[in-house]
Order: C-alpha cells, then structure tokens, then sequence
C-alpha cells in the first residue's frame, strides 16, 4: 500500500506540475473533439479511416454495437492493461479524455454530414483531403498537451520497451494486426480471398495514406502551430515526452521501498530511471 501511495503521488505530482495545465486540458478537450471531426471526415469520404478506428468500426457493426461505445470499451480494456503491466507516466486526464471522446465525437459528427454527402468522387477526395489535415492537426495538439497518451499508443510503447524494436517499426506490426483483426471478424478477409472487393469495409486508400503520411504531418503541425498555441520549446518537449512516456514510464513496478517517485522529475539538473531496482543516471 505505501508503494501504491509512492506511486500516485508521483502521478499526480507529475500531471499537475505542469506549465499551463488548466490551457492543456482545456485544449486536449478541443482536441479530441476535432480528432472526432477529422475522423468523420475519413469515415464519410468513403476511402477508409486509420487502422484502429477500421477494426473498431468493422467490430462494433458485427456485434451490433455503436462504434462509440465500442470503442470505449476496448480503450477502458487497454487502459486497465496498462496500469497493470506499465508504469504511472503512460497514463493521464488526456487519456481519459482520448478513451471517451473520440468515438462519441465521430459518431455525432458522422451522422450529421452523412446526409450532405452524395455520391461525387470530387467531394469524396477533398473530404479525404481536409481528413488527413484535420486529423493530423489534432493530433498534434493533442502531443502537445502532453497530459497522457492516447490508449492504443501506450500499448505500442509498452511491446517496443519490451521486445526492444523501434517503435515505429511496432506501430507499423499492431497496425498491421488491427487491420487483419477487422477484416475476420467483419468477414473483409474472406470477401478479399474471393476478389470482392465490395465486401471490404472502412479500409481503403485513406488506411494507406494515414499509416505514412501522419508521421510527418503530425511532426509538421507540432513543430509548427500546436507548440506555438501552447507556448512551448518543440525540442525541449519532444525531449520530456520521450522522457516520461518511454523511459520513466517503463519501469514497471520495479520501484525499491524506500524509493520516492516525486524525485522522478524533467526540472532535475540530471534525469534518473530506475532499472532492476537501481536509480541511474541516463
């Protein structure tokens, strides 16, 4: 129970400590809200959304479920992974506000501009087209915030600490993974195998295009527009994120007794992590 209260209160002491922490979370809000937006804008436009959205939209329309609340559950489902198996700095009021927002937000914005939306391939494109920006856009801001990670990230964080590959090459292996898992179970894969390609839902072009091009566009706003909304180093930011979030948020529970979480902290004049028990200096 002490280690637990360490623990927390390192937490806390971490997610409030922050500059700007009330315009963080106001802005993750908005945020979220517009990542819903630019999601809907994918989902409508007919050419696909990214890997994750596709499997939870493929699974939650087999079960019968609202994506929505679907995709709710699965992020409640990582959430609870994640605080069992990682460490405190995963987790955060934004990923909270990720696991909630994103898909009640989608699936308002869906249905309003459904109905406005014909058959034209040329409105098609430029609502794939504003999309990409949208959602890149957002999720920037939503870095930027820097309050906590959105659930299906954390897990890539979590497989590349633990099998040792660069996590971009483990972003690309889980979403290759979430992709195949929509395609069984909305029966994509077996439509596929007989060269339907009518019986492919919510993967198509846009899947492509996000998978290689929100790198470099989310990198483009952050740098950009988001760090300067919030008023913060780029460099410094990129530097703590990295800090936190891959390496003082994956020690697990490795923590020695007498150890105090709250000096775990990017003001130090020298960072520390602990590993197998032991503080370091990195």
């Amino acid at each position: 129970m002490k280690k637990f209260e360490k623990e927390a209160y390192g937490y806390i002491k971490d997610m409030f400590a922050q500059h700007n922490m009330v315009k963080r979370i106001f802005l993750t809000i908005i945020s979220i809200i517009v990542m819903g937006f630019g999601i809907a804008l994918f989902n409508v436009s007919g050419f696909g959304v990214d890997p994750f959205t596709s499997m939870n939209m493929n699974v939650s329309s087999t079960l019968g479920i609202g994506y929505g609340t679907y995709q709710l559950i699965v992020n409640a489902v990582i959430i609870v992974f994640v605080v069992i198996f990682a460490h405190r700095g995963l987790i955060g009021v934004g990923t909270a506000i990720n696991m909630i927002g994103v898909g009640y937000s989608c699936e308002l914005f869906s249905s309003l501009i459904a109905p406005m939306i014909g058959d034209n391939i040329i409105v098609r494109i430029c609502l794939l087209a504003a999309g990409i920006i949208v959602l890149c856009f957002s999720c920037s801001l939503f870095f930027v915030s820097n309050i906590g990670v959105g659930p299906y990230d954390s897990v890539g964080f979590m497989i590349s600490n633990a099998t040792k590959i660069h996590y971009k090459w483990v972003r690309v292996m889980t979403d290759i993974a979430v992709i195949i898992i929509g395609l069984v179970v909305s029966g994509g894969f077996t439509a596929l195998m007989r060269g339907d390609l009518s019986g492919v839902k919510n993967i198509g072009i846009g899947t492509i295009i996000t998978a290689f091009m929100m790198g470099p566009l989310v990198n483009f706003f952050s740098k950009h527009v988001s760090s300067k909304i919030l008023d913060v180093n780029y460099a410094d930011l990129s530097r703590d994120v990295a800090f936190f979030m891959i390496k003082g948020a994956m020690v697990k529970n490795r923590v020695p007794d007498d150890y105090d979480p709250a000096r775990l902290n990017i003001n130090s004049p020298e960072y520390n992590v602990i590993n197998d028990g032991e503080l370091k200096e990195i």
